[in-house]
C-alpha cells in the first residue's frame, strides 16, 4: 500500500509521498504471498509542465509487471511530445492506462491491487493569474465529481479534474487549505482527525500553535511528519507487513515553478 498527501494552500502546492509498496507474489503451489519493497519513487517531477505527480495502489503495471514508478518515468519521456498541459498529461495517462488495466469490480472493497490513482498537480492561468489545480487520475468511485452531479465509469480509469482552478481560488479565498490522501488513509485519517483536535485545544488554551508554517517548506514538513508518524506507529505494531514506511519524499511547487 502507500500513503501520498498533495496539499494546496496560499503557499502553494505541497506533495509528499513514502516509498513503499506491497507486492503480491506467486509461488509453485499456486498460492500468493506477500512482500514490502522500499525505495519505490513514488513522487516524480514533470519538468516540462512544472508539476508533480504522485502515484498509489499498484505496484506493477500489465502486462510486463513493469514496477510503476519505473513506467511512470518512462511514460513522463516517451510521452514528452505530445503534451503542453496539464490536461494534455491527463488525458494521455487516462487512455494509457485503460488499454493495459481491465476493468475492477468496484464492488469488492477486497479487489485493492487493482486500484491504481495518480495526484497531477501544478499550475495553470486562470482569470489573469496563476492557480493550483489537481487532477486524480484513478479507476473506481470518484466522490469529488459525485457531489459535482459528473457521472463517471467507475470501473475504469478516467482523468478526474477534482480541483479545477475557480473551485481552489473559492476555498483559499476563504481560507480552507485542500488537502488530498489516497492509499492507505483510514488509519492516517482517524489519527490525524484526533490529533487536529488536540493542537486546536492547545491554541486556544496555551496559544501555543502546531503547525506554525511560514513558507511552503514548512508545509512540506508538515505533511512529511504525518506520514513518518503514521510509517512509525505501523511499524511499532503487530502488522506482519507494514504498508507504509522506506524513505519520504517532498515536492514544492509555486507559480514560479518546482
Amino acid at each position: 500500500m502507500t500513503l501520498i498527501l498533495t496539499e494546496i494552500s496560499s503557499f502553494g502546492i505541497a506533495m509528499a509521498a513514502d516509498s513503499a509498496v506491497t507486492q503480491k507474489i506467486a509461488k509453485p503451489n499456486g498460492n500468493f504471498t506477500y512482500c514490502v519493497l522500499t525505495g519505490v519513487h513514488k513522487l516524480q517531477v514533470i519538468d516540462k509542465l512544472n508539476a508533480g505527480i504522485s502515484v498509489w495502489g499498484m505496484g506493477a503495471i500489465p502486462p510486463n509487471n513493469t514496477q510503476t514508478d519505473i513506467w511512470l518515468q518512462d511514460f513522463i519521456d516517451s510521452q514528452r511530445a505530445n503534451y503542453n498541459s496539464l490536461s494534455d498529461f491527463a488525458t494521455l495517462l487516462q487512455n494509457e492506462l485503460r488499454r493495459l488495466i481491465p476493468p475492477i469490480n468496484v464492488d469488492n472493497d477486497n479487489d485493492r491491487f487493482g486500484t491504481i490513482g495518480f495526484h497531477l498537480a501544478g499550475y495553470v492561468n486562470y482569470n489573469g493569474r496563476k492557480t493550483p489545480t489537481l487532477y486524480h487520475i484513478h479507476n473506481g468511485i470518484s466522490t469529488a465529481l459525485f457531489q459535482r452531479d459528473i457521472e463517471i465509469d467507475p470501473t475504469i480509469v478516467n482523468a478526474n479534474h477534482d480541483l479545477p482552478p475557480n473551485i481552489v481560488q473559492q476555498e483559499l479565498s476563504q481560507g480552507e487549505v485542500p488537502l488530498y490522501r489516497n492509499g492507505d488513509w483510514t488509519t492516517y485519517a482517524r489519527l490525524f482527525n484526533h490529533l487536529d483536535k488536540f493542537l486546536q485545544s492547545l491554541s486556544q488554551e496555551g496559544g501555543l500553535t502546531i503547525p506554525h508554517s511560514r513558507n511552503l517548506k514548512e508545509r512540506a514538513e508538515w505533511l512529511r511528519f504525518q506520514i513518518r508518524t503514521l510509517s512509525e506507529l505501523y511499524r511499532l505494531s503487530n502488522l506482519h507487513l507494514p504498508t507504509i514506511g522506506g524513505k519520504i519524499d517532498t515536492l514544492l511547487i509555486t507559480p514560479n515553478g518546482i
